[in-house]
């Protein structure tokens, strides 16, 4: 998300940061390449990252499993641990801060910081001594608080980070709070449900919810939201389907609550018609489930990052949740989105997203996954990126075997035609 030095990245594409060595950072990044690249694995490794910082001190116990997996295609990494790091910038400090696991312990894991004009500070730092079967970890004596506490309280199978932060190490909240509170992280395989933005209508948010869905010319003119119990609606399911959800159910949900969403739409005579949200297009239905949770990413400078954001959105309708990023109406606090997707439309022009932002993965031999920013192929201000990425100049598409040969020239010459384009 480092931007980099052209003007054209300067205004709505980049925010700057008040740090001379990083003077820049860019509100949107997109991540192409064809299927079986990596690119949702990337996603995913993130999400576990979150999760692993956020619950790994209280939703584990002794001897369970990490949820790492190595990379298995190389012999070079299957018997290794996984690492992952992370760099960000909160409230004018840079932090970074990483770990290395095993499905059975965590290796190494290290936090440094950097407040604004000051020089890099090791907060801590640990190891595992294989040979003693213990940790070491050295923690910096700026750090206040139970030290020797937290160090007797970590088990193999949790952080540092996460076991400090529970028994009230100050100090590191700032940076473990980035992971809980800023950071969103949203799998393919994780649908967004509509019942965020439901209760954001239900509360005091219907009118920001309805100019959203308004802004990208949904046809919708009201929202309304009613609440019913579970029990009674159980009561209306066939007995068949009925007694199988109610066993797989807590007492506490089968008492509560749940919201039924209608969206009205304006009829010929003028009046207002509302239809279940069950019954409007699969489109509208992701505009509706992610409205609720773009607003509040934007409201309070989240960092978003979703996988294939582009299913069932119409190509204009994708452009403007992106471009929403850009907007300091919309965006007052600095929000980013970081995605993946197979859309190519919003490439053709630098004011969707900058070059920069621009990423590209494939798949590198029996080394894994290798992504590629477009600022290494020197992509020119104009070029058509769209058309260069589908031609094949900057590779990560997907090689379609049984293709004829004629076909392969073509997309040759395609990329080369770009080329010559972006030096004109």
């Amino acid at each position: 998300m480092v931007a980099g030095s052209s003007k054209s990245v300067r205004g709505a594409h980049s925010h700057e940061t008040g740090i001379s060595a990083i003077p820049r950072l860019l509100k949107a990044a997109a991540i192409l390449g064809p299927n079986g690249a990596g690119k949702s694995t990337l996603v995913s490794a993130m999400y576990f990252m979150r999760q692993f910082v956020v619950s790994s001190a209280r939703d584990s116990q002794e001897g369970e499993e990490i949820g790492v997996e190595p990379f298995l295609f190389s012999q070079t990494t299957v018997d290794k641990p996984s690492t992952f790091e992370a760099i960000f910038i909160e409230n004018g400090t840079r932090y970074q801060y990483g770990f290395s696991a095993t499905k059975s312990l965590v290796v190494k894991e290290w936090l440094y910081a950097t407040p604004a004009g000051k020089k890099s500070q090791k907060w801590f730092e640990r190891d595992y001594d294989f040979k003693g079967k213990r940790h070491v970890i050295s923690v910096s004596q700026s750090v206040k608080g139970e030290k020797e506490v937290w160090k007797k309280s970590t088990r193999d199978n949790a952080l540092f980070l996460s076991v400090a932060v529970q028994l009230k190490a100050e100090t590191f909240l700032e940076p473990f709070d980035w992971f809980r509170k800023r950071l969103r992280v949203v799998k393919s395989s994780q649908r967004l449900h509509e019942g965020y933005s439901a209760a954001k209508c239900a509360e005091d948010d219907k009118d920001k919810v309805l100019s959203f869905l308004q802004t990208v010319d949904v046809n919708i003119s009201d929202i309304k939201v009613s609440e019913k119990d579970v029990g009674d609606m159980l009561t209306q399911l066939p007995l068949y389907i009925r007694e199988p959800l109610i066993k797989g159910m807590s007492s506490t949900k089968r008492a509560g609550k749940t919201s039924q969403v209608y969206l009205g739409h304006t009829a010929e005579g003028g009046e207002t018609v509302f239809l279940p949200l069950a019954e409007e297009s699969d489109g509208t239905k992701v505009l509706f489930a992610l409205s609720g949770p773009w607003l509040d990413v934007l409201a309070n400078g989240r960092i978003l990052v979703v996988d294939e954001l582009h299913n069932s959105l119409h190509p204009l309708a994708f452009e403007f949740l992106i471009t929403l990023f850009q907007d300091l109406k919309w965006n007052e606090k600095f929000a980013q989105i970081v995605f993946t997707t197979h859309e190519t439309h919003f490439m053709s022009q630098d004011t969707i997203i900058h070059r920069d932002g621009i990423w590209l993965a494939k798949l590198d031999g029996f080394r894994g996954t290798k992504i590629t920013p477009l600022s290494d192929f020197q992509a020119r201000i104009g070029e058509a990126f769209d058309r260069g990425y589908l031609g094949g100049r900057y590779g990560s598409i997907p090689r379609i075997r049984g293709r004829s040969a004629q076909e392969e020239v073509k997309e040759t010459k395609a990329g080369a035609e770009v080329l010559s384009e972006g030096e004109r």
